[in-house]
């Protein structure tokens, strides 16, 4: 996470009061351990403000002239954050002001608002090796996507930041559904919350960072007998209590019990043979029943589908508690057939695994009917790009489902496949790729067996959307089995 103090104006054009804001804060950042910048504004007034308003009383020209501070000071100023263990961020509004972050060692460009779509500073921006956060209030989705195509034509790291151009912003206008919707349009890119609402009101801050934030700009400032702050700008208390709050929920998002599996495994029912159980011989529900307690080493309620249909390892007495070591578990078989099947069919593909990719049985309705449903997934590489080689048996197919977030496109290497896309059905083809565009819902199916290479954006887990709600009630570790050491 990375916190943005915005000093803005606030230091008032006093040095001396600009140093106390950095000071102060860069104390609060340490002593919660926040990774956190001070930002400054940059404008060349004698450029910035047309000759005719240099001297008028329009609000926001006298302001700016009543906070000026000279180059000299904003210079100090970085330095003092810098050996406190702040970054420098600083918001250039003109194109003049550019050559400033350099000359301050400035080592993040903050973009405005006003600015997300001033084309000429933009262009200029990108050019500048630098990281770019840029807040996009009043902005479309489409100007974004032509901002998003700069930036990244240029190959730059740059983040967007959710904003509401209001000063303060009511919680009502808050419009926090936007952080979604700039992550699934820009799944890619980094996605923040610049906030503005009273401090008087209960902060966004942690709702944002639930929400998947990872940037996060407030304006800060001190008070003194000289000067009074703004409605929207916080206290070093009132950016404290923010701080407990960001550090209360990554203790609740990271933390995890340690005691309770052993409080729930005290009150499960454990498995006991009802007769002599004779080795070698299938377990049947008849030769089981349940009862308290569940004594150490031995299966409980929870493992009737993994014991009924096991092959009996020793003679189990009747009345004794069954555990592990008795059965042979009917996966464990299972799996290595599925294993040996996948593997001949690669080899008739001659296509090769490597110890380095991972690979997974993606069984959607449970191993014991993935030969029906299902698909085997070697991942090869998942980047900004992904690779992977999907294998279907003999009459197998995987269900429907969509992406939120991935674009992919697939190629059939060998076999046969239909493709069914928005319930229209194609048959794939060698040589041609077929692609499935966002939130296109799709399907496979194969008489003979197939292997597909897919070609997609970035692969996150949690991105696959099932037409059948079932599917999501099966445990992850049951639905999407890792496979170690499968390479040939």
């Amino acid at each position: 996470m990375f916190f943005i103090f915005e000093m803005a104006n606030n230091h008032q054009g006093d040095l001396e009061h600009a140093k106390s804001i950095v000071k102060t804060y860069a104390s609060l950042a340490e002593k919660y351990q926040i990774n956190a910048g001070i930002k400054f504004q940059f404008r060349q007034l004698d450029t910035f403000i047309h000759p005719t308003f240099k001297d008028s009383d329009l609000k926001y020209v006298k302001r700016f002239n009543e906070t000026k501070l000279k180059i000299s000071d904003f210079i100090k100023l970085s330095g003092l954050a810098k050996n406190l263990g702040l970054k420098t961020v600083a918001t250039p509004f003109d194109n003049e002001s550019l050559s400033l972050l350099d000359l301050c060692d400035i080592d993040i460009i903050k973009i405005a608002s006003c600015s997300v779509d001033d084309w000429q500073l933009l262009r200029d921006i990108s050019n500048i090796n630098k990281k770019v956060i840029i807040s996009t209030a009043g902005a479309s989705i489409e100007t974004l996507q032509d901002v998003y195509s700069l930036f990244k034509s240029k190959g730059r790291d740059f983040a967007f930041l959710h904003c509401v151009a209001e000063y303060p912003t009511p919680p009502s206008h808050a419009n926090l559904k936007r952080i979604r919707r700039l992550q699934e349009t820009f799944s890619d890119t980094e996605i923040g919350f610049s906030t503005h609402e009273s401090p008087d009101e209960e902060s966004l801050v942690p709702f944002a960072l639930a929400l998947g934030c990872t940037i996060f700009e407030k304006h800060i400032a001190i008070s003194n007998s000289r000067y009074d702050i703004n409605k929207y700008s916080c206290t070093p208390d009132e950016i404290e209590k923010i701080f407990k709050k960001i550090k209360c929920f990554n203790v609740a998002f990271e933390g995890e019990s340690s005691g309770q599996d052993a409080s729930l495994q005290a009150l499960k029912r454990g498995l006991y043979a009802k007769n002599t159980i004779q080795m070698g011989s299938i377990v049947e529900d008849s030769d089981i029943f349940f009862a308290m307690p569940c004594q150490e080493g031995q299966l409980n309620a929870s493992s009737i589908d993994q014991v009924v249909g096991a092959i009996a390892s020793t003679d189990i007495p009747g009345g004794h508690a069954i555990e592990e070591l008795h059965i042979s578990h009917k996966e464990d078989r299972l799996l290595e057939d599925i294993k040996d099947e996948i593997r001949k069919q690669l080899i008739d593909a001659k296509i090769s695994i490597s110890l380095k990719d991972t690979c997974e049985i993606s069984c959607h309705y449970g191993l014991i009917n993935f030969r029906e449903v299902g698909a085997f997934i070697i991942d090869k590489i998942n980047r900004e790009y992904c690779k992977k080689l999907i294998v279907l048996l003999p009459g197998q197919h995987h269900p429907v489902h969509y992406h939120v977030r991935k674009e992919e496109c697939f190629e059939l290497l060998s076999g046969d496949c239909k493709l069914v896309l928005n319930k229209k059905q194609v048959e794939m083809e060698k040589g041609k790729v077929n692609l499935i565009p966002r939130k296109t819902k799709h399907s496979f199916y194969t008489h003979e067996g197939c292997v597909l290479e897919e070609i997609s954006t970035t692969h996150i887990q949690g991105d696959s959307i099932y037409e059948d709600p079932i599917i999501f009630k099966l445990p992850i570790d049951k639905r999407k089995i890792k496979i170690r050491g499968f390479s040939f």
